[in-house]
């Protein structure tokens, strides 16, 4: 029998293990969470750098491109299909579905096709034992696809772990490691199979030619131009064990897993995303947090709907999966998530699963909400009358300015030891501008229930905001909460944007927490939800990153609201990259003195810090050369920019299709939140709930240039009329431009 992706997830994830046995390399218990590493062994770089002495900010997480970018990315995948039919997806079903995908999701931002699994005979091989396509019944290879999708604007992703080495390529000697002429069965040991076929075998990382053929792996894809490579089975290859099957193959243990993820990260680099499938999760996820960009934290969608959702094992467990549905899986692992952390990744949604459009829109402002990827399972032939649900541009907005927002944390306790510690049921999210986008959810199955968030008490605003409320489109002004009554199943998105503001304020409990540094409400006075504590000594590394928007280059006034009952002056150090990993500001050291002994009493401390227009990430840390300690309430930026004005157009007429360019002052170095509202024929695009497809092709402080708009909508029910007038305004925190007319032609 083989034990494949195919075989686990029959009958509820449960598959028999045929005649594996365990061979128990590690020593270890399988079942037994945070094992450490086998003694004597030698420790991957990047760990051993997180634990070096620097004065320099700290190394807690891999910090790649995409994790800096905050969300996990929007892409289609065949999953639905290969569970359903419980086979290797036919290359005709592909086609069909990549050509769908190009005409009604890449316009919205779905830019990626995605092969999943069913990967188990794919057994031809390059001359290095790579395979060379999805499957051996396909006609074409991995290249080609990955210039098909090219030339449909899209990209293209990989199901394969490059720990795996095909049966094939074991069997035939001629085959070797790339750049040597060992050849590829050198580096395996007979019995240490993925399955009971022995389909596929586990590279042995001890054997001499295993990093190349690993790392090796990585760039045959990454220099093809695959853009993410989604790695499975992570846990039977650490610990040989399942928590619904039992043994399931050889324990390898921690340490031969940190170094195969750790090669696996030195490879890709900012090349190529590595989503990680199946992890344990071990000791707080520490090594996947510093070699993964996501991670799986919930079980396989299977059938999807809302038993899956939101059903199931409501409590942990210590192997994969710790939690069964999204909804305690991202709360469970919202301490983590956030720029720079791990994106929590809750695996694929089929619309069509689910028996309710308000289940599935729980979905869908459930996983943005959490920053989870969206990654679309509904097929051609499966979407029915669902595909506008995809095709919302104000929830697409928010995921593309990289939300990652917490569920409302209680206390500081594990999740996984204090159930009510956080409510699955309340999130909230700050955008680089300060803005804020609250999730309220009901997953009771039979009663209406209302749930609110407090916009001064829970997100600590001053004054009051205008809601924007992301499926319905209504707007409110001045608003000083978020209360909805919510029938079961149901749920709410809005967008928050604070009002007349002279400076923005970014909570630290909703920022990420790297290194050690948690949330914390023990001592009073604090502004928001709560405060991050653990930024002492016992944590060196320690760090909380926000994401903040400036909209020109420049220096800026900061200030730190902070506690600090030490007894003496307190030291961080405070430094400021890009979302690129450029460092825009070389890490300064900021002196926090003693305001009591009771961490009660609350300060501020000012300062500057260099920023570029766009996104920045700001992060201070508690390093090893710091002294003592702070808790962290909130930091304040002084980027509230001009109102911006419009001198001049294009053009002075248009039609639909062609692109126009405003030139002017204070727009701002980047869209962000940014946005330019175009008015015609009684239809309004760009704006914060405008629905119609709308494209902004570049965008400056001094010049910006968008496309009038197509006709888009069910019918093409949203087009510009020609022979009227448009009005262009452009609006961005410091208020909303003048409006210029644009006549279409």
């Amino acid at each position: 029998m083989s034990i494949s992706r195919r075989a686990l997830l029959r009958g509820s994830g449960v598959a028999a293990a045929g005649s594996l046995t365990a061979l128990a390399i590690g020593g270890r218990d399988p079942r037994a969470a945070g094992a450490l590493p086998r003694s004597g062994a030698e420790v991957p770089l990047k760990a051993a750098l997180a634990a070096a002495t620097s004065p320099a900010l700290p190394v807690t997480s891999r910090d790649s491109v995409f994790t800096r970018s905050g969300p996990g990315p929007r892409y289609w995948t065949p999953y639905s299909w290969n569970y359903t039919n419980n086979a290797a997806l036919p290359e005709s079903v592909w086609q069909q579905n990549i050509t769908w995908v190009s005409e009604n999701l890449a316009p919205y931002g779905f830019t990626m096709c995605c092969t999943d699994g069913w990967v188990d005979y794919t057994q031809n091989t390059n001359a290095n034992g790579y395979i060379t396509s999805y499957s051996d019944a396909w006609t074409n290879d991995w290249a080609y696809y990955v210039d098909y999708l090219q030339g449909l604007g899209m990209k293209l992703g990989v199901y394969y772990n490059p720990m795996w080495v095909a049966a094939s390529a074991v069997a035939d000697t001629s085959i070797t490691v790339v750049g040597t002429d060992i050849p590829v069965a050198d580096i395996v040991t007979s019995g240490d199979v993925l399955n009971s076929d022995n389909e596929i075998y586990w590279v042995n990382v001890a054997a001499t030619g295993a990093k190349e053929y690993v790392q090796g792996y990585i760039n045959y894809f990454k220099n093809m131009g695959v853009a993410f490579l989604r790695t499975d089975f992570w846990s039977w290859y650490e610990s040989g064990y399942d928590a619904n099957v039992g043994t399931v193959g050889v324990d390898h243990g921690s340490t031969d897993y940190a170094t195969a993820l750790s090669w696996v990260a030195e490879a890709a680099g900012d090349g190529i995303e590595i989503s990680v499938v199946m992890p344990n999760l071990f000791d707080n996820a520490a090594t996947e947090i510093l070699y993964g960009d996501s991670v799986r934290i919930d079980a396989d969608m299977t059938t999807g709907g809302w038993g899956w959702l939101s059903g199931g094992r409501q409590t942990w467990q210590d192997d994969w999966s710790q939690w069964y549905n999204p909804f305690c899986g991202f709360t469970g692992w919202a301490h983590l998530s956030g720029r720079t952390g791990l994106i929590l990744d809750g695996d694929f949604l089929a619309l069509s699963s689910f028996a309710s459009s308000a289940e599935q829109q729980t979905a869908i402002n459930l996983f943005t909400i959490a920053g989870s990827q969206l990654a679309v399972t509904d097929r051609v032939d499966t979407i029915g009358g669902d595909l506008s649900l995809w095709q919302n541009l104000p929830i697409l907005g928010v995921h593309r300015q990289g939300l990652v927002g917490k569920p409302y944390f209680y206390n500081s306790d594990s999740y996984s030891t204090d159930s009510g510690s956080r409510d699955t049921e309340r999130w909230a999210g700050q955008l680089p501008d300060g803005s804020w986008v609250v999730a309220l959810f009901n997953r009771n199955d039979t009663d209406t229930v209302t749930k609110t968030i407090s916009f001064g008490s829970d997100l600590g605003l001053s004054g009051t905001a205008t809601v924007y409320d992301l499926w319905t489109c209504a707007t409110s002004t001045g608003q000083s909460q978020i209360s909805t009554a919510l029938a079961p199943h149901a749920s709410q998105l809005v967008h928050v944007v604070p009002q007349g503001l002279s400076s923005t304020t970014y909570q630290a409990a909703f920022a990420n927490w790297g290194g050690g540094a948690m949330f914390n409400n023990d001592h009073t006075g604090y502004a928001a939800m709560g405060f991050v504590d653990n930024l002492q000594a016992a944590n060196a590394g320690a760090s909380v990153t926000f994401a903040v928007d400036a909209p020109t280059a420049g220096t800026y006034t900061v200030g730190y609201r902070y506690a600090n009952g030490s007894g003496a002056t307190s030291t961080m150090t405070v430094g400021v990259g890009d979302e690129a990993g450029n460092v825009v500001m070389s890490p300064i050291t900021v002196n926090f003195a003693s305001l009591d002994t009771a961490w009660t009493t609350w300060g501020t401390v000012t300062g500057t810090l260099t920023l570029t227009g766009g996104t920045n990430l700001i992060t201070v840390a508690r390093t090893s050369a710091d002294a003592n300690a702070i808790n962290l309430n909130y930091l304040t930026v002084a980027n509230i920019p001009s109102i911006p004005a419009i001198s001049s157009i294009s053009a002075s007429s248009a039609s639909a299709g062609q692109q126009v360019t405003l030139t002017g002052t204070h727009f701002g170095a980047a869209q962000a939140g940014r946005y330019l509202t175009f008015t015609n024929n009684g239809i309004n695009w760009g704006g914060p709930v405008d629905l119609a497809l709308f494209t902004v092709d570049s965008w400056s402080d001094t010049s910006l240039t968008f496309t009038v708009p197509t006709a888009s909508g069910t019918g093409g029910e949203w087009a510009v009329a020609p022979g009227t007038t448009a009005t262009i305004t452009v609006t961005t925190t410091g208020g909303t431009s003048n409006s210029v007319s644009l006549q279409i032609s």
